[in-house]
């Protein structure tokens, strides 16, 4: 079964959030160097950008699974 749009969005931002969480957890880390909290902050912004397009292209023609998926990852 081929995926929707919407489905393949909230994958795509499903793998981004992973990627954030790492960053995220590098960043933080002792001795984290300025390259990782530069990145991390990188990462954030792509994070929110496609949150907003995921989530304007969900409430438009999203399934009520994807609306839920939506909910979580915008968390």
């Amino acid at each position: 079964m081929a995926m929707t749009d919407c489905e393949s969005m909230l994958k795509e931002l499903e793998e981004k959030a992973t990627k954030l969480a790492s960053a995220k957890k590098a960043a933080t880390a002792p001795g984290a160097t300025e390259r990782e909290v530069s990145d991390c902050k990188i990462i954030e912004q792509e994070f929110m950008g496609m949150c907003r397009r995921t989530r304007d292209m969900v409430e438009k023609s999203g399934s009520a699974r994807d609306k839920e998926t939506m909910a979580r990852l915008a968390q």
